[in-house]
């Protein structure tokens, strides 16, 4: 499966002091809008692919952690450049990695965007599939199965 993926793939902030490689495709990409991630952005939602823990890791760098310092959300940013790079939801067993991190992000499509009722005027991003909040924990198979099949890939 991995070899229309093109894996492994890897990733860098800004200024390249954190350096990250993932070795499996994602379990599936979402755009989410709520304001938090407006806010950690600076931008209209952000993107995500979920990544599972064991095949993400960071190469070079020590990110720091920064953001919303809730416990069960541990967002990591670059110390220099302050990029958001990922974030490890506690207790889970992926890891949401910001995309426009990879060496070539042209292909990132969300498959699913979460916290649409929050979503801005004229926010837009092509998703399969919206939910007015995140999606209930029953659909989430449904959501990376889908992802799986048809979901966009690196070219």
């Amino acid at each position: 499966m991995n070899a229309d993926w093109k894996l492994p793939w890897t990733a860098s902030c800004q200024c390249g002091g954190v350096k990250m490689r993932i070795t499996e495709a994602p379990m599936v990409a979402m755009a989410c809008h709520c304001r938090a991630c407006q806010r950690l952005t600076g931008g209209a939602y952000s993107l995500t692919l979920m990544i599972p823990n064991e095949r993400f890791e960071v190469l070079e760098g020590a990110p720091v952690i920064g953001g919303l310092h809730r416990s069960e959300l541990a967002h990591h940013f670059c110390a220099r450049c302050k990029n958001w790079l990922f974030t490890r939801p506690q207790g889970r067993p992926f890891v949401n990695f910001r995309p426009t991190m990879l060496e070539d992000a042209t292909w990132v499509q969300p498959y699913a965007e979460s916290c649409a009722a929050e979503r801005l005027p004229g926010a837009v991003t092509g998703a399969k599939f919206s939910f007015p909040q995140f999606p209930p924990p029953e659909r989430y198979g449904e959501l990376m199965e889908g992802y799986a099949r048809e979901g966009a890939r690196p070219r």
